[in-house]
């Protein structure tokens, strides 16, 4: 079975054009874009100067010169304001499409039927699907074989298609877990791309000089970094509010910075102290006034 969710509409869609698109978005995110073919997806990190995750985006480059931005987590308005701020001489302009598309979710053992009923070829890995009717790619920071797809508000390319829509509560419980962080309500101005494993895929250690490279590249050479967020559950009368601190006798180990209620509880993303895991796996981790104890998330 085939299940959708539509979101209308992305929280931030840009094109970005010019001249010197390619060697001025190099210098402000974490991937390499020299290194990419037309119609390559990366996903990647607008790191600040400490290292610090200020923004997470998937970068689809169509040449040299045109690459669109996508991003589940940051508004359009914000992405263009924190994209923008380095610009001195540089031919380059952000454009916010944000409002003219909607966001489609295509998952479940079967989600690359859709390709079929609309009589498109799936994308591989790491490509996207682009033409005037829809962009689509296997969506990397979703649970496995879960495709994004954009479509202008203006097109009719589904109107035919039987959809069956779900609550997006259904996505962020299988992403939740999955262990896969979302940007920046997990891992964000706070945080190191590394406390969320984002550095194995999202960050290029070989590439040139860009914001928070100096951080990256010490971070690498040490090997480790000293908290880590883990897929938790537990049971709790009233909803946390966010982000919750909790304890291990009575000392503070670290944040839950997201939750979903589920039939049996909630699932949510906590980052923890490396003085706390041992607790977590044992429950004995607990919020602060709350008898409810913690549980590592293991698949069952």
């Amino acid at each position: 079975m085939i299940i959708f969710t539509h979101l209308c509409p992305p929280p931030a869609y840009l094109q970005v054009s010019g001249e010197d698109a390619q060697s001025y978005l190099q210098s402000q995110l974490s991937i390499d874009l020299v290194s990419m073919e037309p119609y390559d997806i990366r996903f990647g990190l607008r790191l600040n100067k400490k290292g610090k995750t200020q923004a997470g985006m998937y970068v689809i480059k169509s040449d040299e010169e045109t690459f669109s931005l996508l991003s589940r987590g940051t508004s359009g308005r914000d992405l263009i304001a924190l994209m923008e701020e380095n610009i001195v001489a540089d031919d380059i302009e952000f454009f916010d499409q944000s409002t003219e598309y909607d966001l489609v979710t295509a998952y479940g053992p079967n989600a690359e039927e859709i390709f079929k009923i609309l009589n498109l070829t799936c994308p591989p890995e790491k490509k996207v699907l682009q033409n005037e009717e829809i962009t689509a790619f296997l969506d990397s920071r979703l649970k496995n074989k879960t495709y994004t797809l954009l479509v202008p508000k203006k097109n009719t390319i589904l109107d035919n298609v039987h959809i069956s829509f779900t609550d997006q509560s259904e996505i962020e419980d299988a992403r939740i877990r999955s262990g896969l962080v979302a940007i920046p309500n997990e891992i964000g101005p706070d945080e190191l791309p590394q406390e969320g494993g984002l550095e194995k895929e999202c960050v290029d250690f070989q590439k040139g000089c860009y914001l928070g490279q100096e951080v990256m590249a010490r971070i690498h050479a040490m090997g480790k970094v000293r908290r880590q967020t883990l897929p938790v559950e537990f049971e709790s009368s009233t909803p946390p509010i966010l982000p919750t601190p909790i304890f291990h006798d009575q000392k503070k180990v670290g944040l839950l910075k997201s939750f979903i209620k589920g039939v049996h509880g909630y699932v949510g993303i906590a980052i923890i102290h490396e003085n706390g895991i041992n607790a977590l796996r044992e429950g004995k981790i607990k919020m602060q006034g709350n008898t409810a104890k913690f549980k590592l998330y293991e698949p069952k």
